[in-house]
């Protein structure tokens, strides 16, 4: 299959494609360093750097995948989409499906997607991609995944919509979990969550220069905010999401653990911990390394919780090669999802529980999102 990449980022979305033997022949972003990091891992590919809206010549593909902006969906944003000019960046991501007309397409954003403003903004979407292309439109299917559901190390929900052309006459279906908590190995055969500790095992317990520090800063290398929730994840569970910010980039599973010193969320959401000095990962496993001083973690150890491979280095400086990473779609999840598309498990005649045939009015003033 022959691929088109809008909103490359890093390519995790590509590296993904690539394991399924998925060719993108054509990739765009406007961040130079993304452009820099995706000719190093696919020098074949005519990367153009750019704004998408300048792109009007594309070829011929059997797929589109694109990850357009999220910030304004974020919670960890304004959520005020309507203020944001990214917010319509999804119609440019619509314009390009509509002049290739592949036979599939896969966009990805943030659950939020889903929920902000009674899932408004989700629906004029869903209303602008069932209607693309030249062959009938797409029947479209949706649904909010758990990264750690596939075996990445990293709890991060994402929301996707696929599209299958109508004249294909089929409906995407999502693949099912492979991983899942204790409960779920027992009783449905599932492998149990992947470790974010074990995943970056190996790597410099201090690497100078690859996390964000403070040093001269009054408040230390940890400031009110930061200290105002927990940010240590237990080390043998996936790790909290991997974020785009390097100074909210949570701690390393080998620092001590946190406890709440006190809390008062009716006021504006505050909270206040502290570090421990004790350290939970240790216990039944004294051979696991331990940091006498707490720290971030590193672009490289976040590089391999999102499972990027071990070689895999973006392009820039420290907090460009944060952003990069933080912004990206998980190798392993990408794969996961477009594996359906390849070996065609995931085509049925039927249409899943959450999905829209093309040319199918949308009535409902919101839409269900999976859980």
């Amino acid at each position: 299959m022959k691929a088109i990449s809008l909103f490359s980022g890093a390519g995790g979305m590509d590296i993904g494609a690539a394991s399924l033997g998925i060719h993108t022949v054509f990739a765009n972003d406007v961040l130079p360093e993304a452009a820099e990091t995706h000719r190093l891992q696919f020098p074949e590919t005519d990367f153009v750097l750019g704004d998408v809206k300048d792109v009007l010549s594309l070829p011929a593909a059997d797929l589109i995948t694109g990850g357009y902006p999220c910030q304004s969906f974020s919670m960890g944003g304004n959520r005020r989409p309507e203020n944001d000019r990214r917010t319509q960046l999804y119609t440019e991501y619509g314009r390009c499906v509509d002049t290739v007309s592949p036979r599939f397409f896969v966009a990805e954003n943030v659950s939020g997607l889903g929920s902000i403003a009674n899932g408004h903004w989700l629906e004029k979407q869903l209303t602008l991609f069932q209607g693309l292309g030249n062959r009938g439109g797409y029947n479209l299917s949706w649904g909010v995944l758990r990264a750690e559901d596939y075996g990445v190390p990293q709890r991060r929900k994402r929301l996707f919509i696929v599209g299958v052309r109508r004249d294909i006459g089929l409906f995407y279906w999502f693949p099912n979990p492979t991983h899942g908590k204790p409960e779920d190995v027992a009783e449905n055969g599932l492998l149990p969550y992947a470790s974010h500790g074990d995943a970056i095992l190996g790597l410099p317990l201090w690497p100078t220069g690859e996390f964000y520090e403070r040093p001269h800063d009054p408040e230390g290398h940890w400031s009110w905010y930061y200290m105002s929730r927990n940010r240590k994840a237990r080390w043998a569970s996936p790790s909290f999401t991997v974020v785009a910010n390097f100074r909210h980039t949570t701690l390393h599973p080998a620092s001590s653990t946190m406890r709440l010193v006190w809390s008062n969320l009716a006021d504006g959401f505050k909270q206040k911990w502290e570090f421990t000095g004790e350290y939970e990962h240790l216990d039944g496993h004294p051979d696991r390394p331990r940091l006498e001083e707490p720290r971030r973690l590193s672009w490289r150890e976040c590089a391999l919780i999102q499972t990027f491979p071990s070689a895999f280095e973006p392009a820039g400086k420290l907090e460009r090669k944060f952003e990069l990473i933080g912004n990206a779609v998980p190798p392993l999840l990408a794969a996961s999802v477009l594996r359906p598309i390849v070996d065609g498990s995931g085509l049925r005649n039927e249409p899943p529980p959450r999905s829209l045939a093309a040319g199918t009015p949308i009535a409902a003033p919101t839409l269900p999102v999976a859980p």
